[in-house]
């Protein structure tokens, strides 16, 4: 009897040794001074009751300002749990560990398209799910998380933080300079100061806000040239979908999926938009589930202005407060969804002004193993839009590409640098031309 209470007692002792030696190297290993997440999760669980939680990805964390639902919804207080890559699973998580210490009464789940083709077993890039179960409370929801997330090849990493760093156990410098950061008082305490910059702050309660501002719509980006590929969305998404429906159903937790705004340029250059719009609606079709794609929002209501964007995919908190109000306005009846919605992206375009967004580029190679770009100007797609192309290498010397014609899209080279005067009108109407200069 005496050896097997010693025996326990040694498996104690050496349990406890791990635990306080990950903790250790982890402290000195793993810099997160700079983390959103780790100080959400942090007034997440200090709140004393959240009764609306939104969860999502980036999307969701730099649209949706907490305290303008706070302000408007009768005292309800409302937290942002969205982190960066979050997939549905981690979402899952997410409601299932807020759902233990809250009331909670309505979640709004952010639907960006790009988290929805991630098969979890097939991982080969974690940092969505750590940024998730780094700072979670031990459970064995968390143990099951981690252990569904990925193949066995990341469990070392998944359960040994510290082993993900290692490397910089030899680096003194590293180590020295992190462990002077992490003693700081706003570390200790969870202040904003690490996470403070100049043109993006943490606003608190899951927010941050940035104020870069997209000027015109003039983009050059890769973003925006692949069609929603349907087929490749996987059973691991549509399954955490069915399972937070199903969650919410047993709690007695309403549940809105919703969409932040992206910029015109990306979701006029993926083209298919409404395919996948379509793909959620038909998820939910025999749900209570209600679906608000922001990204159908009237002109008059959310207009189409670069200036309410820091890049291609996100809102500035110029566009937050905007979306937000708007939510607030729909959630308090005084906009129905009817009059706010359009019932596609594309009769959205069509009801837009002619306007190019810019230019969405593909890197290939030719036959022959010449590397090629591929250019397609994007636009709001009405069928008589003419473009003339002209290009002005850097390195001097002006040439017309193309002149008016409805084809959209030219080659260049990776290496090709300087400035695309675009001009552009509708067939039949000469004088009435627009232009647009995009540095490619």
């Amino acid at each position: 009897m005496k050896k097997k209470i010693t025996s326990v007692a040694a498996c104690l002792i050496f349990c406890c040794f791990f635990v306080l030696c990950g903790k250790l190297f982890r402290y000195i290993l793993i810099d997160d001074t700079a983390s959103y997440t780790r100080v959400m999760f942090h007034e997440m669980y200090a709140q004393d009751n959240i009764d609306i939680l939104f969860v999502g990805s980036s999307h969701c964390y730099r649209t949706f300002i907490p305290e303008i639902f706070d302000n408007s919804l009768n005292g309800k207080n409302t937290f942002n749990a969205g982190t960066s890559s979050q997939n549905l699973d981690g979402s899952l998580m997410v409601i299932r560990e807020a759902s233990k210490y809250n009331d909670i009464e309505h979640i709004y789940l952010e639907m960006f398209y790009e988290v929805a083709f991630s098969k979890y077993k097939e991982r080969t890039e974690m940092t969505g799910t750590y940024i998730v179960s780094d700072y979670l409370k031990p459970s064995l929801d968390k143990i099951g998380y981690l252990l569904e997330a990925s193949g066995s090849d990341h469990y070392i990493n998944s359960f040994m933080i510290a082993r993900r760093n290692w490397q910089k156990f030899f680096d003194a410098d590293y180590v020295k300079n992190l462990i002077i950061k992490k003693q700081s008082d706003d570390y200790k305490n969870y202040g904003y100061g690490y996470i403070t910059h100049e043109n993006e702050w943490y606003e608190g309660k899951g927010y941050v806000a940035n104020q870069e501002m997209v000027k015109e719509w003039n983009f050059f980006s890769p973003n925006g040239w692949n069609e929603i590929n349907l087929a490749r969305i996987s059973d691991d998404w549509k399954k955490s979908l069915k399972d937070i429906i199903d969650f919410c159903d047993e709690k007695e937790i309403a549940l809105t999926l919703i969409s932040a705004p992206m910029s015109d340029f990306q979701l006029a250059g993926v083209g298919n938009y409404d395919d996948y719009v379509e793909l959620v609606k038909d998820m939910i079709a025999d749900t209570d589930v209600a679906y608000y794609d922001f990204n159908l929002c009237k002109k008059e209501y959310f207009p189409s202005d670069s200036e309410l964007f820091k890049d291609t995919g996100h809102v500035n908190c110029y566009g937050a407060k905007a979306v937000s109000d708007l939510l607030s306005d729909l959630i308090n009846g005084k906009i129905s969804e009817k009059d706010l919605f359009y019932q596609s992206f594309k009769e959205k375009m069509r009801n837009l002004e002619p306007t190019v967004f810019g230019i969405s580029y593909h890197d290939t190679q030719k036959e022959d193993g010449e590397a090629v770009r591929e250019c397609k100007i994007v636009s709001t797609g009405h069928s008589d839009l003419e473009y003339q192309i002209i290009l002005k290498p850097e390195n001097g010397g002006e040439y017309i590409r193309q002149d008016f014609s409805n084809n959209n899209y030219f080659l260049i080279t990776p290496d090709d640098h300087g400035i695309c005067s675009l001009a552009f009108r509708l067939s039949g109407l000469p004088d009435q031309v627009w232009t647009l200069d995009i540095s490619y």
